[in-house]
């Protein structure tokens, strides 16, 4: 029940260092970083363990954060 969790939160841990680290520079990916964590803890307030509800909460996350990642990459190619 908490494999999921403790897995999606050190996936987000290693998103947000990499983040950090490689984008340092981009406001815009750190943004998009503090969102993903946000709506990952969001889904986890939400659910009481790692049930199809927590699956798609944060398929929704990910899905979320690739597209700002992708808006905030274009934006630092202008």
């Amino acid at each position: 029940m908490h494999t999921l969790i403790k897995m999606s939160a050190v996936a987000l841990a290693f998103m947000l260092l990499a983040g950090c680290q490689n984008n340092a520079g981009n406001p815009e990916l750190n943004q998009c970083a503090q969102q993903n964590y946000q709506c990952e803890s969001s889904c986890e307030q939400q659910s009481t363990g790692e049930g199809l509800k927590q699956q798609v909460c944060s398929a929704k996350c990910v899905e979320s954060y690739n597209q700002c990642k992708a808006q905030a990459e274009n934006l630092g190619n202008i």
